[in-house]
C-alpha cells in the first residue's frame, strides 16, 4: 500500500469523526502531511525536535525544574549530602535539566565517579564542543545549542567509561534500524559472543543508562535504544578508529553498507547450506533480514530469498514466516522486493518485468489462500493445534478484503489467548470501518458488539445509514436488537419507524418484540397503525400482540380493542394464530372464564364456515 492509498483510507475513515492523531518524533515535515486528513472535528498532535510543521501551533515543552532534577538524581544516587546537593544542582544546570543527560550522570555517580570529577569533565567537554560550532545547529539559539552540547558531552562521558570492547559493541548498535527491540540472542550475533555474555553486556549498558528496557518477549526482557543514542552509535560505527582530536571517541571506521554485510555474514554462518529460511528465530532477524539486505546493497540476494525452497519443494521463506505466525513479515518483504524490482527497470528491463510479475503472482496467491479458507476451518486449525494462535491470526490478517478480514478476525477472536484476542478485535474493527458497502459495514460492526459493547452507538448509526430499506430492517435491526441495552431501544424503534417499506417494518417489529419494555408499547402501536396496507398493518400489530400482557391492567382493555379490530381484517386462520398469542391478555382481562368463552366462540364460528 502506498502512502497515498493509506492517506486516502484514513481520510475516508475520519471525515465525519472526532479523533486525535498523535505523530510521535517527526523529523521530516513531509512525513506529517499524510496524517492531516481528518475533518473539522479532528486534531493532529506532532512531537518533534527538528521539523518545522507549516500551519501548526507550536507548544514548547519545558525541561525539568531544578527540584525535579534533584529528585531524579536521588533515585539513582540515594540521598545527597549538603555539599553533594550543591554540586548536583550545578551539574543539573550544566546539562540544561535534560532528563536523559541527568540519567547518564546519575549512572556514572552510581559507579563511583565523584560529583566534582563529573562536573569538571562535563564543563570541559561542553567548552570544547562550543569551539567546534558543530554544523546543523545554526538555526538554534545559544541556549538551545548549549543544551545540545551538554547532551553530547554527557553521552561522551558515559561512553568513555566503557572498555574498548564495550565501546565497539555499542557502536554496532548503529547498524540496527530505529526503535527495534534487542534480544540477547540477537546481540550475541551482533557481537559474535555467546547469548549469556550478550545478556551480561546488555544489562551493563542498561545500568549505565545507555540502553532502555524494551518489551518482554517470550518471557525474556528485551532492550531498546533512545533515538539519540542510536544516532550516537551510528556515528561511532562510521567514525575513524584513531580520532584526530583527543576529545573524539574512536569508532569502527566502517561504511554502512559494509557493516550491514558483516552482520549478514554472521547470520548466514548460522544457516544450513546458506539458506536464510533455516535460521533460528532470535526475535529480530526474521523481521529485519530484507531491510539489512537492502541496506547492504545486496538486492540480488533479496530476490534470491524468495526462491529458496524447502526439502518438500515449498517456498522456504514463506514457510519460515508462517511457522512463526509472522506472515506479515513475508508480505512486507515481498513489497520491499517488488519496489526494488521496479527500480531496476532502467538498467535491466526484462529482469525487472519478470520479478514484478513474480511478486504479483506471490501476492495474488496469498490473497487466494486467505479467500479460500472458511472461518470454520481456520478456527478448527487453531483449536486442533495444527496452527498456533499466532499462525491463525496471521492468516486472517493477510486478507486484502476488509469485509472478509473483519469477519475472519471476529470469528477467530474467541479462540485466541487474551493478548491476541485483543489484537484481533482491534484489527477487525479497523477493517470493518474500511468496508465501503453500508450493509456489510453494519454487519461487521454488529458482529463485534458482543466483545466490544462500546460499539453499540456506532453500530446503530451504521444501521441508520443503510439506504436499502429492506436490508436495514431485516438484517441490520435483527442483528442489533439483541445487543442493545434498554436505554437504546427507543432509538432503534425510531430507526425502525423511518423505514418506508411497509413490508419490512413488521419484520423489524418482530425483531424488537421480545426487548421492548411496556412503556414503549404505545410508541410501537402508533407506528404500526400508520401502515396503509391492511395486511402489513395486521402483521405489525400481530407482532406486538404478545406485548399486551406486559402493560398495566387498567390500560389493557383499550389496547386490546384497538388491536383486535385490526387483526380481524385478515383471514380466520391468521386471526386464530393471533388469538393464540393473545391468550395471556385474555386471561388478564377475564381469567379462566374469558379463556373458556373465547374457546366457545371459536367453535361456534367454525361450525358455520368450515
Amino acid at each position: 500500500m502506498t502512502v497515498y492509498d493509506a492517506s486516502t483510507q484514513l481520510q475516508t475513515l475520519l471525515y465525519d469523526k472526532k479523533a486525535l492523531l498523535v505523530v510521535d518524533d517527526a523529523w521530516n515535515p513531509e512525513h506529517v502531511e499524510p496524517f492531516r486528513v481528518g475533518g473539522s472535528d479532528c486534531r493532529v498532535l506532532v512531537t518533534t525536535r527538528e521539523a518545522v510543521i507549516k500551519g501548526a501551533t507550536a507548544y514548547k515543552l519545558d525541561v525539568l525544574t531544578p527540584d525535579e532534577s534533584i529528585k531524579l538524581l536521588e533515585k539513582s544516587c540515594s540521598s545527597l549530602k549538603l555539599e553533594e546537593r550543591h554540586l548536583a544542582q550545578e551539574l543539573a544546570a550544566t546539562v540544561g535539566y535534560l532528563p536523559l543527560a541527568l540519567d547518564l550522570a546519575a549512572s556514572q555517580v552510581a559507579e563511583g565517579v565523584t560529583w566534582t570529577e563529573l562536573l569538571e569533565d562535563l564543563q570541559k567537554d561542553i567548552a570544547y564542543l562550543e569551539t567546534l560550532d558543530l554544523p546543523g545547529l545554526e538555526k538554534y539559539s545559544t541556549e538551545e545549542k548549549r543544551k545540545h552540547y551538554s547532551l553530547i558531552a554527557s553521552f561522551n562521558l558515559s561512553l568513555r567509561s566503557l572498555t574498548p570492547e564495550m565501546l565497539q559493541q555499542f557502536a554496532w548498535f548503529g547498524v540496527l534500524p530505529e526503535d527495534v527491540n534487542i534480544t540477547p540472542a540477537m546481540a550475541a550475533t551482533l557481537w559474535a559472543i555467546t547469548p549469556r555474555q550478550a545478556l551480561t553486556t546488555l544489562r551493563s549498558f542498561k545500568t549505565k543508562a545507555l540502553v532502555l528496557p524494551g518489551i518482554t518477549l517470550n518471557e525474556q526482557q528485551t532492550y531498546r535504544l533512545h533515538d539519540l543514542m542510536h544516532d550516537m552509535a551510528k556515528r561511532s560505527l562510521v567514525s575513524e578508529p584513531s580520532p584526530y582530536q583527543p576529545h573524539e571517541l574512536p569508532g569502527l571506521g566502517l561504511k554502512l553498507a559494509e557493516a550491514h554485510s558483516q552482520l549478514l555474514e554472521r547470520y548466514q554462518n548460522k544457516t544450513t547450506s546458506g539458506l536464510w529460511h533455516t535460521l533460528e528465530d532470535d526475535g529480530y532477524i526474521y523481521a529485519n533480514l530484507s531491510w539489512h539486505l537492502e541496506q547492504a546493497q545486496r538486492v540480488e540476494d533479496l530476490h534470491q530469498l524468495f526462491e529458496e525452497e524447502t526439502e518438500k519443494g515449498h517456498n522456504g521463506w514463506y514457510e519460515a514466516c508462517d511457522r512463526l505466525g509472522q506472515n506479515g513479515i513475508f508480505v512486507t518483504d515481498v513489497a520491499r522486493a517488488w519496489r526494488l524490482a521496479e527500480d531496476m527497470y532502467t538498467e535491466n528491463s526484462s529482469n525487472s518485468i519478470y520479478l514484478q510479475c513474480f511478486y504479483a503472482l506471490i501476492t495474488a496467491s496469498l490473497n487466494s489462500l486467505v479467500a479460500n479458507l472458511p472461518n470454520d476451518l481456520l478456527i478448527a486449525l487453531v483449536n486442533k493445534k495444527v496452527w498456533t494462535p499466532n499462525q491463525g491470526l496471521a492468516y486472517a490478517l493477510q486478507s486484502s478484503n476488509p469485509s472478509q478480514k473483519a469477519d475472519s478476525l471476529t470469528a477467530l477472536a474467541n479462540h485466541l489467548p487474551p493478548n491476541l484476542e485483543k489484537l484481533a478485535l482491534e484489527k477487525a474493527l479497523a477493517a470493518a470501518k474500511l468496508i465501503q458497502d453500508e450493509r456489510h459495514r453494519a454487519e461487521a460492526l454488529f458482529a463485534l458488539v458482543d466483545k466490544r459493547p462500546e460499539l453499540l452507538p456506532e453500530a446503530l448509526a451504521a444501521a441508520r445509514q443503510i439506504q436499502n430499506e429492506e436490508s436495514r430492517a431485516i438484517e441490520a435491526l435483527f442483528a442489533l436488537v439483541d445487543k442493545l441495552p434498554s436505554e437504546l431501544l427507543l432509538e432503534i424503534l425510531v430507526a425502525a419507524k423511518q423505514i418506508q417499506d411497509e413490508e419490512s417494518f413488521p419484520e423489524a417489529l418482530f425483531a424488537l418484540v421480545d426487548k421492548l419494555p411496556p412503556e414503549l408499547l404505545p410508541e410501537a402501536l402508533a407506528a404500526a397503525k400508520l401502515i396503509q396496507d391492511e395486511e402489513y398493518r395486521a402483521d405489525a400489530l400481530s407482532a406486538l400482540a404478545i406485548l399486551l400482557s406486559r402493560i398495566p391492567t387498567d390500560q389493557l382493555f383499550s389496547f386490546w380493542k384497538q388491536i383486535l379490530h385490526e387483526l380481524s381484517l385478515r383471514t380466520r386462520q391468521n386471526l386464530l394464530a393471533d388469538i393464540e398469542k393473545l391468550v395471556p391478555v385474555i386471561f388478564a382481562l377475564g381469567n379462566d372464564a374469558a379463556i373458556a368463552s373465547v374457546n366457545c366462540a371459536i367453535q361456534d364460528v367454525a361450525r358455520w364456515w368450515h
